[in-house]
């Protein structure tokens, strides 16, 4: 079982699927008699992608006992105070197994990178929305 957590809000279904993406950063580079070489960088920042279902209805059997469920406008409502406020935000996607065990957790401080709301005829009153987050790394300042 899967829990999704943006900042303090739970999301009311785990998304199907999501995508975690580690950039890479490594450059080759051609050198005046033709031979390639391969600096090697450090990856860039994790970049996270997925697409939630918010439903309607609080009564729906995809919904998992105990999560308060909001109406969609809820979600969008808070999407778009975040994307307005450019804040980071916690991504914790919590793992456990059917007998309750834990697995790996998922814990790390992200930007809204972007959302798309997308509404369809078959999905009734339900509303998807695809996220794209990418990780947050707070800008450091040196004196020298």
């Amino acid at each position: 079982m899967y829990h999704f957590f943006l900042g303090e809000m739970e999301l009311p279904l785990a998304p199907e699927k999501y995508s975690l993406r580690l950039p890479k950063k490594s450059e080759v580079l051609t050198m005046a008699d033709g031979h390639e070489v391969a600096l090697a960088r450090p990856c860039g920042l994790r970049e996270i992608s997925f697409e939630m279902l918010l439903p309607y209805f609080a009564e729906s059997p995809l919904l998992k006992d105990g999560i308060k469920v909001y109406r969609p406008i809820h979600y969008l409502n808070e999407l778009s105070e975040w994307a307005k406020s450019g804040e980071a935000r916690r991504l914790i996607i919590y793992r456990t197994l059917p007998s309750g065990e834990e697995i790996f957790n998922t814990n790390m401080l992200v930007i809204l990178d972007g959302y798309q709301v997308i509404e369809a005829a078959d999905l009734g009153f339900d509303v998807k929305v695809a996220i794209a987050l990418r990780e947050y790394a707070a800008p450091v300042t040196r004196r020298y």
